[in-house]
């Protein structure tokens, strides 16, 4: 019964490995969606075409930062200049 147990274990192990694999990949997938949406966004947006390059300059120099800053700020800026 002991052998079992540990044969049990052994799988639930490597299942764990899997699904934290899978996670992982998932996460690296939607951060670079979540990149490239906010650089397209940036180069297709209403704005002038020197804030354009300074938001992609921004997003591809510190990718996170420039795309969540893109997301929270840029996007309302570009929103406010197609009115």
């Amino acid at each position: 019964m002991l052998a079992h147990d540990a044969t049990l274990l052994t799988y639930a192990g490597q299942i764990g490995s899997v699904v934290a694999l899978v996670l992982v990949a998932l996460a690296v997938v939607a951060y670079f969606v979540f990149i490239i949406a906010a650089f397209i966004g940036s180069l297709t947006s209403r704005l002038e075409l020197g804030m354009k390059l300074v938001w992609a300059l921004f997003i591809i120099c510190a990718p996170f930062l420039g795309a969540l800053c893109w997301f929270l700020i840029g996007r309302r800026s570009a929103a406010a200049v197609a009115r």
